[in-house]
């Protein structure tokens, strides 16, 4: 049985899938398996992972006849994961070399259901490392309660929280029958985390970071990277928060309604920034003047969203990522 599962959906990966599962070969621990989900590629990406397989007995290929999304696609892992500990890797991102045997010895020395680590933002075009997801704190382990969490998914908030990437006790993940929600095909990272709080999981935060998460927009160039695709609706990820808060609402403190709320809000002003950009770029009047009925969303929406982006560019830069 293995250590460590980690999972790899892929759709239309095949020009970087292969960097991907180099960086979990060069982790400084090897009792691990690798589990590629193919996620009804149209390009060579399920002939790139059954070729890997056929040289690593550690890999495993699930091959989905459709595109399903990525929730799907991980869901499928999970239910033939073997390894004490199960960790997600996007197939266009990779691992620091000793990522595995960190976070999996200071969840075994913590008694932690699930670890986040800081990550190394990469600018996908120039691909040096833009900016670290959060500063780095003197204490490089600690607990990750549910409000903190909140509190980084927020309008002003300098780097969402939802996109940190945990590696899962597979113990307490079947034990409490938690799964990413196959409506999503954006936030489903945020909404698994908000599942476990809900079920009282041990969540601790590693402010070092040990992943490289490839954005899909370079702030320096103004271009998407070439791993980007189509832009998901937000509709269903602020459907799935607003059940998730009448789900819990017993279980909820005052301060995590609030914040839940004001995540939902933020999706609004997100939602409608969009919609007005959209608008103007078609001079559709009418959705025009729709967008201007929240005059309030709007200004907040197109505030923070400039104002991350300042922050973001203003970063200091970090080194070429090979």
């Amino acid at each position: 049985m293995p250590y460590v599962s980690v999972v790899i959906p892929a759709y239309n990966a095949a020009a970087f899938i292969t960097d991907a599962y180099r960086s979990v070969v060069d982790q400084t621990i090897d009792d691990w398996e690798v589990i590629f989900v193919n996620d009804g590629s149209q390009d060579k990406t399920l002939v790139i992972v059954r070729s890997l397989a056929a040289t690593d007995k550690r890999i495993k290929v699930v091959d989905l006849e459709s595109n399903s999304g990525p929730a799907c696609a991980r869901n499928a892992a999970f239910a033939i994961a073997e390894g004490d500990w199960i960790a997600v890797l996007d197939a266009d991102d990779r691992y620091s070399r000793d990522r595995l045997e960190v976070l999996t010895r200071a969840a075994e020395r913590t008694g932690a259901d699930i670890v986040l680590d800081n990550q190394f933002v990469v600018d996908p075009i120039s691909r040096h490392t833009a900016f670290l997801a959060f500063e780095r704190k003197k204490d490089d382990v600690t607990i990750l309660e549910f409000t903190e969490f909140l509190r980084n998914i927020q309008s002003d908030t300098f780097f969402d929280f939802g996109y940190l990437q945990p590696i899962i006790r597979r113990r307490w993940l079947v034990a409490n029958d938690v799964k990413y929600p196959e409506t999503l095909h954006l936030g489903e990272d945020l909404m698994l985390l908000f599942e476990c709080y809900a079920r009282r999981a041990n969540v601790i935060l590693l402010s070092k970071p040990y992943y490289y998460y490839y954005s899909q927009y370079s702030r320096s160039s103004r271009k998407k990277s070439p791993t980007s695709r189509t832009e998901a609706s937000c509709k269903p990820l602020l459907a799935e928060m607003e059940q998730f808060l009448k789900k819990y609402h017993s279980r909820l403190s005052p301060l995590e309604k609030r914040l839940v709320a004001s995540g939902c809000e933020a999706i609004r002003e997100a939602m409608t920034v969009a919609a007005f950009r959209a608008s103007l770029k078609s001079f559709d009047v009418v959705e025009l003047i729709c967008n201007l009925c929240h005059p309030v969303r709007l200004f907040r929406g197109i505030y923070f969203a400039n104002r991350r982006s300042l922050l973001q560019r203003r970063a200091p830069k970090g080194v070429f990522v090979q």
